[in-house]
């Protein structure tokens, strides 16, 4: 360029060149190509700033790249931009990296680098500083290129999220402070109905939710979602709203934007999810009145109240399986009347497949080909649900499709929550029925009577109607059919006989292990693979037997049937010893009864006649011999007749009843008038009488007392004269006391009182003593003794 007037007129065409085209890739190439025509340059490049560096927004000629000269120029640019800015040289920057090659850094203001290339002569340095104001122009068209298109990118993606969203989302912006939707996508419209674009929103309440609040609660929520956005806070609430289709839960998400002029807000669609919660909350309540079920028919009860409280149907049933019916019985409904029927002969009804393990929901009971037979009602949907061993919980509707996966789900851990409880309530009342069972066996008499007593109370107490007693026989070493259930007995015409090795029952009685077998049929062991009996339990009954219960039906004897007959065998071989062992007292008492009254009495009867007539024919040297003779003997019987009133009143121990205290005291100053050599005072005071409640040989204990007085007090000292028996009432209780006025009985002899063994009658006053002390124990009643110049002998009872 020679002259001034050629570079201006080539600076002009240059600015006329530079301007903003249709893209930003364009804008920089239709810039490029005039700098490359004008200023008679080889290459050209345009780069913007980004955060990793520079990188080419247009290249001129599109080859350019590999040309060293353009690589030159762009490496320079790279090492430039690594500086820190105070380190940087400043723009433009000119390299000659081979003699006549050049290359140019221009700076674009607050956009980034222009390159350009020339091979053969260099710029002049009044056109490298005069084309600094068109690098400005470029640079604004550039940045408003830029721009444009960075907004477009965001319109088309912000389009996306509306399009592609799949929960309801609206943008909003304020108009004079009223809010107006700009945009909403398909799902804001179709959950909340339509909203032309433009509309102003709802003023009151909560300007910032196009939707209608449900109840003061939802409207306390809307008012202050309102608040927070005015304030900028972005917003996450749970909502409850009015939705096209009824009423619905969302969270809602809110965003302000632009300086609080413009919201996005988004709602997840939570119902499900609330519907879920409520629900829990509902049957965590409910079912802690099911767990708290203290027997089977209340658990059954507040099962089906509970399933209809927390899913939506017309009714909710249990059938209990009954072994000795072999049927599934209903034990609970909603209904009036029972619904669901279980005919125990119908293949495939659904009640017993569901029985049988399997849970199920049928959505059409049309298509189910009345396998589900019901009555009372219309039935189109059901839920039907196992509970273990115990039974079956239906629920059903009168619609068609009436229950989803959440009412599957909740019904579900409803059933299991009712099986627990079944299972806790059944081991309870089969405890407490073992337990009462076992208190009416000791009542019994004989092993044969407590078994007849235990087969009547089997089927209703712990549902073991097929159930029957093996009795081992010492002498053949074998178990044998000793008594069964009735039902047991029309299933057997002839019991069988368990020999050593050749059964399960067996087995069980030599291992002293109870058995369970779920299915009979598939056990190489079992001694009739035919037998009707599919389950069974085999409980030991020690050296006595085996207690065994069946079942018709495989796998409905379960673990619980196994601790329930442990329990019982164990008791009943408890019952069993204690029956023996009474059986063999009774018979001791009853020979020592007869060696006391019979033997005994009679050999003393003979002994004391042939020393009454050495007494009266001997002469003085030896009658004291015959005399002690007599006095052994008399000390003897008498001996005897305290053991038989010891054996009396220890057999009578729980025979309690009431007492008139005059005529027990009556009684007993009688015998001891008729039984005492003394001539010494018995002196009765009577301050109280009526009735108390006693044993019933009350008198032969206030006997005792004055047989004592009379031994310890009026014959031990010759200026005693008397023994006094005084009534009384004290603190509610009747008092007999007894007191004798002689030197007292000898404080070892009471020692009885501490000790109830054999080794507490060695003194001659022991037996007396014991007798007081048992019928006073018996009676419930308390004694107390006082010797001080006498005995006073205090026996507190219980007033009728």
């Amino acid at each position: 360029m020679s002259n001034q007037h050629e570079r201006i007129r080539v600076l002009y065409e240059l600015a006329l060149a530079t301007g903003p085209a249709e893209t930003l890739q364009e804008t920089a190439e239709q810039a490029i190509s005039a700098y490359l025509r004008r200023l008679n340059c080889s290459l050209g490049a345009v780069f913007t700033e980004t955060a990793d560096g520079y990188e080419a927004v247009a290249v001129l000629p599109s080859n350019s790249e590999t040309d060293p000269l353009y690589t030159a120029g762009r490496d320079r640019l790279s090492s430039w931009a690594t500086k820190s800015p105070t380190d940087r040289p400043s723009l433009p920057l000119i390299g000659e990296p081979k003699p006549d090659s050049h290359y140019y850094l221009f700076r674009l203001p607050e956009f980034g680098v222009l390159l350009l290339g020339q091979y053969g002569s260099r710029l002049s340095p009044a056109i490298v500083d005069a084309v600094d104001p068109l690098n400005g122009k470029l640079a604004s068209a550039c940045i408003t290129k830029q721009v444009e298109r960075d907004l477009r990118e965001e319109r088309n993606r912000f389009e996306a999220i509306f399009t592609t969203i799949q929960e309801p989302i609206v943008n909003i912006s304020l108009d004079s402070d009223t809010p107006r939707i700009k945009r909403a996508n398909d799902e804001f419209r179709e959950t909340f109905g339509g909203y032309e674009m433009g509309a102003g929103m709802l003023a009151e309440p909560g300007r910032f939710e196009p939707t209608t609040p449900v109840g003061a609660e939802s409207t306390e929520t809307a008012e202050r979602i309102d608040a927070c956005l005015v304030r900028g806070e972005p917003v996450t609430e749970e909502v409850r709203r009015k939705t096209a289709d009824g009423v619905g839960d969302f969270l809602l998400r809110a965003v302000p934007v632009a300086d609080g002029e413009e919201f996005f807000v988004m709602y997840i669609d939570i119902t499900a999810e609330k519907r879920r919660r409520r629900t829990l909350e509902s049957l965590y309540d409910e079912a802690q009145e099911v767990l708290t079920s203290q027997d089977r028919q209340t658990a059954c009860n507040r099962g089906v109240s509970t399933a209809l409280s927390i899913i939506d149907a017309d009714v909710a049933e249990i059938c209990l399986y009954d072994r000795g019916a072999d049927n599934l019985i209903p034990a609970a409904s909603t209904s009036e009347s029972p619904v669901f029927e279980a005919d125990q002969v119908a293949i495939g009804n659904l009640l017993w497949v569901t029985y049988e393990g399997s849970s199920r929901r049928v959505d059409d009971l049309t298509t189910a080909d009345g396998q589900l037979p019901h009555s009372g009602r219309e039935i189109q949907s059901a839920l039907l649900f196992p509970l273990g061993d115990h039974g079956v919980i239906a629920i059903g509707d009168s619609q068609q499709a009436a229950f989803d996966g959440m009412d599957f789900q909740f019904a579900q851990l409803l059933a299991a929550l009712i099986e627990i409880t079944l299972d806790r309530a059944q081991r309870q009342q089969s405890l407490e029925s073992v337990q009462k069972l076992t208190q009416e066996t000791l009542q019994t008499d004989t092993p044969r009577e407590m078994i007849e007593l235990v087969l009547e109370r089997l089927p209703d107490a712990l549902n073991l109607p097929i159930t029957g007693f093996w009795q081992y026989n010492r002498a053949r070493n074998r178990l044998e059919p000793l008594a069964m259930t009735d039902a047991a007995g029309e299933l057997f015409e002839e019991p069988p006989t368990f020999d050593p090795g050749s059964s399960i029952a067996w087995e069980a009685f030599a291992s002293g292990e109870t058995k369970v077998i779920s299915d009979v049929g598939n056990r190489a062991d079992a001694y009739n693979k035919k037998s009707p009996i599919r389950s069974e339990v085999i409980a030991p009954i020690g050296e006595y037997g085996v207690l065994m219960a069946g079942s018709v039906r495989s796998h409905t004897v379960t673990e619980i049937d196994r601790s329930i007959a442990t329990t019982l065998a164990s008791t009943l071989e408890t019952s069993l010893q204690l029956i023996t062992n009474r059986q063999e007292l009774d018979l001791l008492d009853q020979v020592l009864g007869r060696v006391l009254r019979h033997n005994i009495r009679n050999e003393l009867n003979v002994m004391k006649g042939y020393a009454r007539v050495l007494i009266e024919e001997t002469d003085d040297e030896h009658t004291p011999f015959a005399e002690q003779i007599l006095e052994t003997c008399n000390s003897l019987e008498q001996t005897a007749n305290n053991a038989r009133d010891m054996q009396r009143v220890v057999q009578s121990r729980d025979s309690k009843k009431t007492v008139a205290i005059d005529n027990a005291i009556d009684d007993a100053v009688e015998q001891a008038r008729e039984e005492g050599s003394t001539t010494a005072e018995i002196v009765v005071d009577r301050e109280a009488s009526g009735s108390v409640l006693a044993h019933p040989k009350l008198s032969t204990a206030i006997l005792h007392l004055i047989q004592n007085g009379l031994e310890h007090g009026v014959e031990a000292d010759s200026t005693a004269e008397q023994v006094r028996v005084t009534t009384y009432e004290e603190a509610g209780n009747t008092v007999i006391e007894v007191t004798d006025d002689g030197p007292g009985i000898p404080n070892d002899e009471l020692s009885v009182l501490d000790r109830h063994g054999e080794s507490a009658l060695k003194h001659g006053s022991g037996v007396g003593l014991w007798l007081i002390d048992r019928i006073v124990e018996y009676s419930e009643a308390t004694i107390d003794f006082e010797v001080n110049g006498g005995t006073t002998a205090r026996i507190r009872l219980e007033q009728t």
